[in-house]
């Protein structure tokens, strides 16, 4: 073999492992940013979503008993409250009947559904027109209580909500 093919397939092998090289690096993902302080966030909510916050609060003048019942419950089961706007997300046909069935040991959720049905019809059709929204307030621990007690206070009565 020559001196000029041994150098052009030694070239062309470093231009291969370069290359390979530079593919590897380029498939790592970069650093996530920082996430925001949950705070921060939560207080910034309304701002973000100033058309699903004002539905909100027109849900809460609305429904206020069933506001007041929803956001304590909330407060208590964070986690399955959350887990509820998830699945009426992920279930865009079905009806709080539909969701109630599937959670019967959710025994302070089904004391609302029962005494508060088209209410409760109506928060999730709320969440459905107001996915990122819904999940994003959902997403803080008891974000839908803090929303309660600091976007729409004067809409219900907090003193047997304890806030």
């Amino acid at each position: 073999m020559s001196h000029v093919a041994r150098s052009l397939g030694l070239a062309t092998l470093l231009a291969v492992v370069g290359a390979s090289a530079g593919c590897v690096a380029e498939r790592r993902p970069p650093p996530p940013p920082p996430p925001p302080s949950a705070r921060a966030s939560i207080e910034t909510w309304e701002r973000r979503h100033p058309a699903a916050s004002q539905e909100l609060g027109d849900w809460v003048r609305g429904h206020s008993r069933a506001a007041e019942r929803f956001f304590t419950w909330d407060s208590h089961h964070p986690g399955a409250a959350e887990s509820f706007v998830s699945w009426s997300l992920a279930n865009p046909a079905a009806d709080i009947d539909v969701f109630a069935a599937t959670h019967r040991a959710w025994d302070e959720f089904n004391g609302i559904m029962e005494h508060h049905r088209p209410a409760a019809n109506t928060f999730m059709a709320w969440c459905r027109r107001h996915p990122e929204a819904s999940r994003e307030l959902m997403h803080y621990p008891a974000g839908l209580h803090w929303a309660g007690t600091h976007l729409y206070q004067s809409y219900w009565d907090m003193k047997s909500a304890g806030g």
